[in-house]
């Protein structure tokens, strides 16, 4: 997925093989959509790919959707 295309992939249970080696852009399940924004001035946009928990586990905080941020 290109960045910034405005379309969110669903989350495939571990990390998508495109997403490995980059930063993501996720909707979690309770509706709000992270790595929009840095959380500091120091910080790139995003969650890393390969440390973020892909696990589809019925939590509110559960990755559903991603594209590369």
């Amino acid at each position: 997925m290109e960045a910034g295309s405005g379309s969110m992939n669903p989350n495939p249970g571990h990390c998508p093989p495109e997403a490995i080696g980059k930063r993501v852009k996720v909707r979690l399940r309770d509706g709000t959509i992270q790595g929009d924004k840095p959380v500091n001035t120091d910080s790139k946009l995003g969650w890393a790919a390969e440390t973020t928990n892909w696990s589809l586990t019925g939590h509110p905080f559960d990755v559903v959707e991603w594209e590369i941020a």
